[in-house]
């Protein structure tokens, strides 16, 4: 009774578009009530999900991002990736999407990346004569590596949730994240065959160790970042905070961070780190709920028995969290449905680094997938373009993401070579 009170009340507040921390926490409230629990325990357990030094990377990381957004870093990005890619068919398409994942790797957000890149591509690909509804559906996808390139916070999620080594996360992010990148800059190519615009010239490897040059300090944060994690001179939350205040002195340096700017990057920042988290402790409730409820155990153990084997596992994973990602906030799902789907993924034998990525690449499609799709909404609020007519245009970058996603699912040297070489 209490388990299906649970679910039912969950699934009718998000049908009626209630935001998910609410229905959570109503959820929870609604179970607590059947089973007799005093409501103390709510407060109780969104302070034991906040618990956590590991955690402490979200904000930090988040910040990070915001400041190197607002300190002109991602115009350096973006002219660096149009050195590269620009002259192409698709160019300034290819620019966004490279773009992206430069920039992913600087905030581990999908919604800041589609709001950074989008703000600066927008214009010029209006400029020259792309569909608008092409260039919102590009910016929106190219986000999706937001998620995946580290500094991922879906990462840094899971590894609170499971205790797996946050670093190897990272790393293991590092090829999924540039495949997803390849893949969607060919499907690009083929795309805009139908956009009748021009290609750029090539510039010429002065005009690429120029804008290198550029964007040479915002390129070597990752750098420092993962590097400074794997040589064990600081932890992913320490880390955070170097990235912060690199971003600062970088910011500083280049002579684009002023005191007003300095307040919206914080602003923005506290406003998505307090998103995260209420979504934290509502989701860390609810799943507190379930598991003494004895839910994430039974299914585990059915899903252990039905599936049969690793392959129709990872198989029944995906499908299952693509629908999962329509419907829920990705950082809401990863909390809760890590404790359901790792104990049978254990049982197969499946790699618990391998696991995680492959949770955080159906979640990050999950982002551009309707009717929830968040990256869909950023690009649409940019680009002035109707999400359903976005929708219409994106579907093939859905499709090259599923692609991508089983060809990670099923090869996972794929997350754990470099893992494997640092060690």
């Amino acid at each position: 009774m209490t388990t299906a009170t649970i679910f039912i009340t969950l699934i009718a507040l998000m049908m009626i578009r209630t935001p998910i921390a609410v229905a959570l926490g109503l959820a929870s409230i609604a179970g607590l009530a059947l089973s007799g629990i005093s409501f103390e325990i709510v407060a109780q357990r969104m302070f034991s999900t906040n618990n956590s030094f590991p955690l402490l990377a979200i904000p930090f990381f988040i910040l990070a991002g915001e400041i190197m957004s607002t300190g002109g870093m991602s115009r350096r990005l973006v002219d660096f990736a149009g050195s590269l890619v620009g002259h192409f068919r698709g160019g300034l398409g290819a620019v966004a999407i490279l773009g992206s994942s430069f920039f992913a790797a600087l905030s581990g957000s999908n919604a800041a990346t589609v709001a950074a890149i989008g703000s600066v591509m927008n214009g010029p690909m209006a400029e020259k004569g792309y569909d608008p509804q092409y260039t919102a559906a590009t910016i929106a996808a190219a986000g999706v590596t937001g998620m995946i390139i580290p500094p991922s916070i879906l990462l840094i999620l899971y590894g609170v949730v499971t205790g797996v080594s946050i670093a190897d996360l990272f790393l293991a992010g590092i090829l999924p994240g540039v495949l997803i990148c390849v893949s969607m800059l060919f499907l690009n190519w083929f795309l805009s065959a139908r956009e009748k615009v021009e290609k750029a010239e090539f510039q010429g490897a002065g005009e690429i160790v120029r804008t290198f040059k550029a964007a040479f300090w915002p390129l070597l944060m990752p750098v420092i970042i993962l590097s400074g994690i794997y040589g064990g001179i600081f932890t992913p939350t320490e880390a955070a905070v170097v990235a912060v205040l690199y971003g600062l002195i970088v910011g500083w340096a280049y002579g684009e961070l002023s005191l007003n700017s300095l307040y919206k990057a914080f602003f923005k920042a506290v406003i998505s780190s307090a998103i995260v988290m209420f979504i934290m402790n509502a989701a860390g409730v609810f799943a507190w709920l379930i598991t003494i409820n004895q839910i994430p155990q039974s299914i585990s153990a059915y899903l252990a028995a039905t599936a049969g084997n690793q392959i129709f596992y990872i198989l029944f994973v995906n499908v299952f969290l693509l629908l999962v990602g329509c419907m829920m906030n990705a950082a809401a799902a990863i909390v809760i449905f890590t404790s359901i789907l790792y104990p049978a993924a254990m049982s197969f034998g499946i790699d618990p680094i391998v696991f995680g990525v492959i949770m955080a690449v159906n979640l990050s499609i999950g982002t551009v997938t309707p009717p929830l799709g968040v990256d869909l909404f950023i690009a649409s609020a940019i680009t002035k373009v109707s999400v359903e007519r976005i929708v219409v245009s994106i579907w093939p970058y859905i499709l090259v993401l599923i692609i991508d996603l089983l060809l990670i699912s099923y090869c996972p040297p794929l997350s754990t070579f470099l893992v494997n070489v640092f060690k």
